[in-house]
């Protein structure tokens, strides 16, 4: 009796255990509802804002110093021996007085062998006339030769010729020896000596610098970028930092149309308003304004990694984003001016964006 007892025992958990067990596998397979928890968004809300066009206006500055129009680096044509000098630097000078002299000595007896040379020349070409004409008579009453007529003729002729080399050369002599006094082209001030008296002077190298009186200009150099921004002619502004940052007036004279080298600056100059206290040496800053129309902006808030190589943002066009590089420019406010695949009206992402990707789907924030 106890071992049936026993049996019908484990019969009995082996049949509970089992369905049991059945359950548990139906509750498994069984499919569960659907959550009744309230809908999640599917897409990112973002908050969009427009590209706009600008019409800026800005200032760049260049530096340079003012310098007056009339400028000469003056110097000897002929060598020689300095015999005086009648200058210091900062003297004031008038147009055609003596500055310095060359010994002369040599220049004075050229032109005296020259000029007995063409006096000669003239007396024998008189002389060779009046040959001609005696013989003209002899020839013409057949006293003399045709061969004979002919020969003074040419020694006429040729007299001619030598008398004016000779009147070429005085010419020339008499030119070298102005060249041993050195004169002031136009009135100003000197601003360099570079002679003394009894040295000698070398042809062409620099002996007396001289700046003018009157128009001041500005000279200043500028980069191949601004060639399209400027011309000749253009009203501009220069500012004096040292005289209270005062403003003077100006028109662009000239603008370079080559550099010297590729990469180098290009020449500038502005001709100054006669104005006084305006005169040469002043530090000056030539201020150009500039205007560029159709500069698109957008604000800062769009710009992704700004201070990266490559900064970005995201344009919206139903629903979806695109990644658009951009380069940077100046800013305006709270909006930066921005250049690339991009136009006015176009809406761009200022608000979720840096977890946003390339074609991503967005919902637009009202």
């Amino acid at each position: 009796m106890p071992i049936k007892h026993h049996i019908s025992l484990t019969i009995i958990s082996f049949i509970v255990g089992f369905t049991l067990m059945g359950a548990a596998v139906a509750l498994w397979a069984k499919p569960t509802k659907k959550s009744s928890l309230p809908n999640v968004p599917e897409y990112q809300r973002v908050l969009l804002d427009l590209v706009q066009a600008t019409q800026t206006q800005r200032s760049v500055r260049f530096a340079g110093v003012t310098q007056a129009r009339n400028r000469a680096v003056l110097s000897f044509a002929v060598p020689a021996r300095v015999l005086s000098r009648t200058i210091e630097s900062g003297s004031t000078v008038q147009q055609g007085q003596i500055l310095a002299r060359l010994d002369d000595r040599e220049f004075r007896n050229a032109v005296a062998l020259a000029h007995a040379a063409v006096t000669e020349l003239d007396a024998q070409l008189a002389q060779a006339k009046r040959d001609r004409i005696r013989m003209k008579r002899l020839f013409e009453s057949d006293v003399v030769p045709v061969a004979e007529f002919e020969k003074v003729a040419t020694r006429q002729t040729a007299l001619e010729s030598s008398l004016q080399a000779a009147a070429a050369r005085l010419k020339e002599t008499r030119r070298l020896l102005n060249e041993t006094v050195l004169k002031a082209p136009f009135d100003g001030t000197i601003t360099g000596v570079h002679i003394q008296p009894g040295e000698w002077a070398v042809p062409g190298q620099p002996a007396i610098e001289l700046t003018g009186d009157g128009e001041i200009e500005l000279l200043v150099h500028v980069p191949e970028t601004m060639l399209d921004r400027i011309s000749a002619g253009q009203k501009v502004q220069v500012q004096l930092p040292f005289t209270g940052n005062r403003i003077v007036p100006g028109r662009i004279s000239s603008v370079a149309k080559a550099a010297l080298t590729a990469g180098r600056l290009f020449p500038l100059k502005v001709d100054l308003a006669s104005e006084p206290g305006v005169i040469a040496g002043l530090t000056a800053e030539l201020i150009v304004d500039l205007s560029a129309r159709g500069v698109l902006t957008v604000p800062l808030s769009a710009i992704v990694n700004p201070g990266a190589s490559r900064p970005y943002l995201f344009i919206y066009t139903d629903g979806t984003v695109s990644k658009r590089q951009v380069t940077l420019g100046g800013i305006i406010d709270d909006r930066i001016i921005v250049s690339g695949d991009i136009a006015a009206g176009n809406q761009v992402v200022i608000s979720g964006q840096s977890r946003l990707t390339d074609k991503d789907r967005v919902e637009a924030a009202s």
